[in-house]
């Protein structure tokens, strides 16, 4: 009876490998959403970075029903998430530099919705002359829109250390 088994695992564990790999590959095409949305979310580091509020939220979406979560509290619209943004990065004043913690992972939901999930460095000094750092957790859906790729809802969390 083993052996029976043994030939019928070793199917099931090509298929699955193959439908892996078929998954993997789909994802990396050249139209894929994640090749389309990687190169955005490396120019939101570049300007994360340099601070620019208006570069950075380029791709998010520019109207009221914009929806970001951080640590726990909710705003809504574009104009709450630029005000908010700006005064984080102290109107491009900061310090803070941003680093990419491994990849981002894509979940594609759909035909045109698909969900980024990466983690963040961030080393800033404080008003105190204090070197801090900082991980973040950030996770956006990204909705394919006739403008291109934006950002609909975005939540994040640091450890704030």
């Amino acid at each position: 009876m083993s052996r029976r088994r043994h030939p019928l695992a070793l199917a099931l564990a090509v298929v699955l490998t193959f439908l892996g790999t078929a998954a993997a590959r789909a994802q990396a095409a050249p139209g894929s959403p994640r090749r389309q949305i990687e190169p955005l979310l490396a120019e939101m580091t570049r300007a994360a970075n340099a601070h620019d509020t208006d570069r950075f939220l380029a791709t998010y979406l520019h109207d009221s029903t914009l929806v970001m979560v951080f640590n726990g509290s909710v705003v809504t619209g574009y104009d709450s998430v630029r005000a908010l943004q700006l005064r984080w990065w102290n109107n491009g004043r900061s310090d803070v530099v941003y680093r990419m913690q491994g990849p981002a992972r894509f979940t594609v939901l759909g035909t045109g919705a698909v969900v980024v999930t990466h983690g963040l460095h961030a080393q800033r000094t404080d008003s105190s002359g204090v070197l801090r750092q900082s991980e973040l957790a950030v996770m956006s859906v990204w909705q394919k829109r006739p403008e291109g790729w934006r950002i609909v809802a975005v939540h994040e969390s640091t450890n704030g250390r």
